[in-house]
């Protein structure tokens, strides 16, 4: 029988671009785990409210270093990094270093449709509509396929509903193809609505 798995770690062997880079011995493995999830958390918690992308963080035994992608003219003062690093420092002893940087294209960045997906139906407005211009977008750019899924209580029906958006090609059994994934969740008055994203760019360049 067929078996659900994440897109991203059935193609990790052919990823170049991981989100934590760090080399530790194996007795200190745990420890350096447990920290980056913590910060981790704290930093998605702390940036739910922007498009934001990548979190990407590289630490050795001195130093912890953050490169955070952002939709272009979101802005970040420096009192915020201040209050971020002060933060952090709960969480880790090492020197910290902030980087952020612009988001190429944001219209293929499966955080960000997901952020915008997110707040539409957070704000109860037409997510039809938001999903459609996501969908545009997308094509416009080098997307060359497009799945968005949403189940719960739409619309604050009283039945459990799933919806399913689709444009262009997936193919998720071509373990060349270079597909972007990630899910999230909606908070509404009526209950949790799931959100999935699928995004297509192409095939990987070996």
């Amino acid at each position: 029988m067929a078996r659900k798995i994440n897109p991203f770690i059935f193609r990790a062997i052919l990823n170049r671009n991981w989100n934590c880079v760090w080399y530790i011995k194996k007795n200190l493995y745990s420890d350096y785990l447990i920290e980056d999830l913590n910060i981790r958390n704290y930093l998605e918690k702390i940036f739910k409210k922007k498009p934001v992308g990548k979190i990407i963080i590289i630490k050795n035994l001195n130093f912890i270093y953050f490169l955070i992608y952002l939709k272009k003219g979101s802005l970040i003062n420096k009192n915020m990094i201040l209050s971020l690093k002060k933060n952090i420092f709960f969480f880790t002893d090492k020197i910290i270093y902030f980087k952020f940087k612009n988001i190429s294209n944001h219209n293929i960045d499966v955080k960000i449709i997901l952020f915008y997906i997110k707040r539409g139906i957070e704000f109860n407005k037409s997510y039809k509509g938001i999903i459609k211009n996501i969908i545009s977008n997308a094509f416009k750019s080098r997307c060359l396929g497009l799945k968005i899924a949403i189940q719960g209580r739409i619309n604050g029906n009283v039945m459990t509903r799933k919806q399913i958006f689709f444009h262009g090609k997936l193919p998720l059994q071509k373990f060349s193809a270079n597909i972007k994934y990630i899910s999230g969740t909606a908070l509404t008055i009526h209950g949790c609505i799931g959100i999935k994203v699928w995004l297509y760019l192409g095939d990987f360049m070996y």
